[in-house]
């Protein structure tokens, strides 16, 4: 049964990679004792290590990509926002809440200049009710000008 699709680079694409040529030599020899290509000790007579020293730098090269491959938040990282930005939100928030004031002002002065006696007694200023008062029942009559 012949292979479909692309052959295997597996190695060969540490060539891609950026970096000094020398961390692309010890990678390429990492993952090709990973599959099985080379044998360990193959492989640290072509760094010129000892096994312990390949076994620790295998072992950091595997938890660094383990670590780069962990889930994340989906999207761009967000980011502080540098003081100007904060500022302009700050003064934004404050027109915002300035023209709010405003209209409640502007209503305000409308329903005063509309409603006149409204909030203020039926008797005037200055003069109390008593029981018995404008609205007791007894109609007066009313004055004209001449």
């Amino acid at each position: 049964m012949a292979r479909r699709g692309r052959k295997p680079t597996g190695a060969q694409l540490v060539e891609r990679l950026e970096g000094s040529k020398h961390a692309k030599n010890r990678l390429k020899v990492i993952l090709e004792t990973l599959s099985g290509r080379r044998t360990i000790p193959e492989a640290c007579e072509t760094l010129g290590i000892q096994e312990s020293m390949f076994h620790k730098m295998r072992c950091q090269v595997l938890q660094t990509a383990v670590g780069r491959l962990e889930p994340r938040p989906r999207g761009r990282p967000s980011q502080a926002p540098s003081p100007a930005e904060q500022r302009l939100a700050e003064l934004e928030q404050e027109n915002q809440r300035l023209q709010a004031e405003l209209q409640v002002a502007e209503v305000r002065r409308e329903l005063a200049e509309r409603l006149p006696a409204v909030g203020k007694s039926a008797a005037g200023p200055g003069k109390k009710t008593t029981r018995g008062g404008p609205r007791s029942g007894k109609r007066r009559p009313r004055r004209t000008t001449a």
